[in-house]
């Protein structure tokens, strides 16, 4: 005969229940009753311990106010003049706001008010200590001194004292779970006791012989049965007796057991739905665990993962999910990585372009700038002998019109080398920055003035902040640029040009409509002596010059096509000038320089 795992388990687990459960809830009651009279005697036996870690923390609370006390003002004056009303009024009014009873000695030892001082403790207060002991005469207190000063002269001693009443008792019993008696020294009164306080039928004498052991004793009452006793002293006469009847450890052992009965019928029927459950809560998880991993498979780290009341299920779930979130990080990283590569491969390209033309700026601007010195020299001699022998051909019309010619091609060369010359020529050091928009307003009077080309009008926009480079310098960049524009369009048309500023940068976008520049030649337009032009006049130095110009005050030029139309744009970025606050050293001279700049441009 065969029956189903579910039928199964349910009788396996509901016979190994009652089975085990008889012989486990006989030892259970055993074991309770035993670990509970441990339990009481253990939690007695902390009675000392409490007790003296009472006394311990009370004992620095007393040194601290009796300090305080002693540096009332007014107190040490009072015993100095041996005014004993006066110092009691000072002492109470100050103890009373501590809830503590106040000692106040004068200078020779006698008490103002309070409990009597041992000879003992009033000779270590003239040592300057602050000594503990336990007054225990009608009453048990702990009390403690501190020397009053004056000027570093004894005047008396003052201090505090707080008694072991009934409240203490019952507090002391309520941390132990006993009964708690406070006896003086006479041990035949009882000087404090908790609720319903006392050891019932046994002779407090009977005890003696226990005083200060701090052992668990056990003693037979007739009238409560059997009962345990710690007897502890406090300081050198007074006693505390912890008590507690053994009935009262296992009070709770009844109670116990029928709610073992009751949880035992409760827990058989719940072991039967659990185990009808049990298939179920396990099925679920592995089918769960099953769909995620073939979602996995396709880079879906988003599947949900079931949670198993099953230990080892859940263990396996959740190691599932760690690995999800694990492997979704590590794809987020590799692309995070992958771009920033991407990025970097960017950046490594533009930064290279930039060392070379740098390096090329360099090295072509000292070959230039000592090729146009050796030039310029040679052209002015040779153009000085042909103005004289301009001079003595005024009657030969065609060799004064030769050595025209001659003298007007040195010019050109003489302007070659004035170009060339440029490149490393020194800027005005005073000229440290100016207003764009004056400078583009001046090109633009410039361009607009021009008749040997065709019609160009020059559109304005925007604004910008000052930037960082002489007016001059601008000046000789956007001429280079606009010019350029300006002959590029054969038949005319509009240049733009369109201020900004950003991340304290100054743009300048010079947009025309020819026909662009074409791709292939779009990285060389700034390398010296290149030049698409068809006339003579371009040499390929005036984008050259401007780069250099802009290079020297760490601003850029970069030229591209127009993706709206046909034509050319060309952007100019110059450091924009830190603003500073009005009030400020040196906005003032900054703005009286800027004003003289753009007045002088």
């Amino acid at each position: 005969m065969k029956i189903s795992l579910y039928r199964a388990l349910l009788l396996l687990l509901s016979g190994v229940f009652v089975v085990a459960l008889v012989p486990a809830a006989i030892g259970l009651d055993r074991r309770l009753a035993v670990e509970l009279e441990r339990e009481g005697r253990e939690d007695l036996a902390m009675g000392p311990k409490l007790l003296r870690d009472r006394v311990d923390t009370r004992a620095e609370a007393l040194r601290m106010h009796a300090k305080d006390l002693a540096s009332t003002p007014g107190l040490a004056e009072s015993l100095r003049r041996d005014d004993p009303v006066a110092a009691r009024s000072v002492v109470q009014a100050a103890a009373d706001s501590l809830m503590e009873e106040a000692i106040l000695l004068n200078a020779s030892g006698l008490p103002l008010f309070g409990p009597a001082v041992p000879e003992q403790v009033w000779t270590a207060v003239r040592r300057g200590e602050s000594p503990i002991w336990f007054p225990s005469k009608d009453r048990v207190l702990q009390a403690t001194l501190a020397p009053i000063l004056e000027d570093d002269r004894w005047v008396g001693a003052v201090g505090v004292a707080v008694a072991y009443d009934d409240q203490a008792a019952a507090t002391l019993g309520a941390l132990t779970r006993s009964r708690v008696v406070v006896l003086d020294e006479d041990w035949n009164a009882i000087a404090a006791s908790s609720e319903d306080a006392g050891v019932p039928s046994a002779p407090i004498d009977s005890l003696a012989a226990w005083r200060g052991d701090e052992i668990v004793h056990s003693i037979d009452l007739a009238d409560a049965g059997r009962a345990w006793v710690v007897v502890s002293a406090l300081g050198d006469g007074a006693t505390v007796l912890f008590s507690r009847g053994a009935a009262e450890a296992t009070a709770v052992l009844p109670a116990l057991r029928r709610g073992a009965l009751l949880a035992g019928a409760v827990a058989l029927v719940l072991a039967l739905v659990v185990s009808a459950l049990g298939a179920s809560l396990i099925a679920r998880p592995v089918r769960s665990l099953a769909n995620a991993a073939e979602r996995l498979e396709h880079t879906d780290f988003e599947a949900p993962v079931r949670s198993s009341v099953i230990r080892e299920v859940d263990r396996l779930s959740s190691a599932f999910r760690r690995m999800q979130r694990s492997l979704a990080s590590r794809m987020e990283e590799l692309r995070a990585t992958n771009k920033e590569l991407r990025d970097r491969e960017h950046r490594l390209k533009v930064l290279q372009s930039e060392m070379i033309q740098q390096d090329r700026l360099v090295a072509s601007g000292k070959v230039v700038a000592e090729l146009a010195h050796e030039i310029r020299n040679p052209v002015a001699n040779v153009r000085n002998c042909l103005e004289v022998i301009r001079r003595q051909t005024d009657d030969d019309a065609e060799t004064r019109e030769f050595v025209d010619l001659a003298i007007e091609e040195l010019l050109r060369m003489h302007g070659l080398a004035e170009q060339l010359l440029d490149l490393n020529r020194p800027m005005d050091p005073s000229a440290r920055q100016c207003k764009p928009e004056a400078v583009v307003a001046q090109v633009v009077d410039l361009v607009s003035a021009s008749t040997e080309e065709p019609a160009v009008t020059v559109q304005v926009e925007g604004t910008a902040p000052a930037a960082a480079i002489g007016p001059d310098a601008l000046k000789q960049v956007l001429l280079n640029v606009v010019r350029n524009a300006q002959e590029a369009m054969s038949r005319g048309g509009r240049i733009g040009v369109e201020l900004s500023s950003s991340d304290s940068v100054v743009g300048l976008e010079i947009s025309d409509e020819g026909p662009g520049i074409d791709p292939d030649v779009l990285a060389n337009v700034f390398d010296p002596f290149f030049t698409t032009k068809r006339s003579v006049r371009g040499v390929g130095l005036g984008l050259f010059v401007a780069d250099g110009i802009l290079s020297r005050h760490g601003g850029r030029i970069t030229a591209r096509n127009r993706t709206d139309r046909s034509g050319a744009v060309f952007r100019i970025e110059i450091p924009a000038v830190e603003e500073r606050p009005a009030g400020s050293p040196g906005a003032v001279d900054s703005g009286r320089r800027a004003t003289e700049q753009d007045e002088h441009a």
